[in-house]
């Protein structure tokens, strides 16, 4: 008896790229795309009916930036036995570490080949982890991150010249709380303000 393919969801905003996606994998042998979400609500509710074993998402989400981060830890939490891949537009290490964070077993960015990202998804599918070699060399030469996922954000944030407010806004959090986590992360590296703060987290590709 033949093994039953694999599910794949497919979870991407942008339809040409999803479709083009869903006609891609529907011509492999062994892969079968049981659903298709091109939203963070869509795409946790078609996953948490469908439970495919491979939820292939991309990192670029509206309406919030790396909400593919959100849609892992969702489902994660509804659909256990999923493994999450995601796929970006770029090499991010402070992305690698989030949807790593989330439980994502893999990341790939978008010019991945068509047959690397096949080979990606049996892999995946196994629970052997996925990361695009070049973003794993970024990793691996960075010097550790000290800062905490939401020191992190905040200073993303503050990188785009946002003001406290907005930023707090933006995270749905207080100006306090957006006002402690950018002092600690100054303190964590040992910059004199905020401005500097990011430039040397900048540098040392922690944002």
């Amino acid at each position: 008896m033949s093994e039953p393919p694999l599910s794949v969801l497919i979870a991407e905003d942008q339809s040409l790229i999803r479709n083009a996606l869903k006609e891609l994998l529907s011509g492999y042998p062994g892969l079968e795309v049981v659903g298709t979400a091109g939203t963070i609500e869509e795409a946790v509710s078609v996953g948490s009916a469908v439970r495919p074993h491979v939820a292939l998402v991309d990192l670029q989400m509206p309406p919030r930036p790396s909400s593919g981060v959100e849609v892992v830890a969702a489902l994660r939490r509804r659909s256990p036995a999923t493994r999450c891949l995601i796929l970006s537009a770029f090499r991010e290490p402070h992305a690698l570490r989030a949807a790593l964070a989330a439980g994502a077993c893999g990341y790939l960015v978008k010019d991945t080949s068509p047959t690397e990202l096949v080979a990606a998804i049996r892999q995946v599918a196994t629970g052997e982890p996925v990361i695009d070699d070049k973003l794993a060399a970024r990793i691996a030469l960075a010097a550790p991150c000290p800062l905490t996922p939401q020191e992190v954000a905040v200073l993303r944030h503050a990188r785009d010249f946002l003001t406290v407010a907005d930023i707090a806004r933006t995270m749905r959090l207080s100006t306090g709380t957006v006002r402690n986590y950018l002092t600690r992360a100054i303190r964590k590296t040992g910059a004199r303000n905020r401005h500097e703060a990011v430039r040397m987290a900048a540098s040392h590709d922690w944002l």
